[in-house]
């Protein structure tokens, strides 16, 4: 899984239009509120995947067979790893969000 779609879109949504910004000191009061508000909501968006109950790190239980736990184990190893990458994209996200909060507007 990895990063959901959504996501996915509105960060590349989010990357275009601070390109199409250029330099966001000089950057319309309304275009730099817009990339703000929508920085906001990529956070937002992203603390909501990391915290959703649909986890299998919540819901997890072994198996009995040893083959079952074997793909079990492995298929909590993908969770983990998508639940850091989630965790990784929202701190950059937050950090960006800040920093964009400190462009005078």
């Amino acid at each position: 899984m990895s990063l959901p779609d959504s996501i996915k879109a509105q960060t590349t949504s989010l990357q275009a239009q601070v390109k199409a910004a250029g330099s966001l000191s000089a950057a319309p009061r309304a275009v730099l509120e817009a990339i703000k508000l929508n920085a906001a909501q990529l956070v937002t968006d992203l603390q909501a995947a990391l915290i959703a109950p649909s986890s299998l790190l919540d819901t997890w239980t072994a198996p009995t067979g040893s083959a079952e736990i074997v793909d079990g184990v492995l298929q909590v190893t993908q969770a983990a790893e998508d639940q850091r990458d989630l965790a990784l994209a929202r701190g950059v996200a937050g950090r960006a969000a800040s920093n964009l909060n400190q462009v005078q507007s």
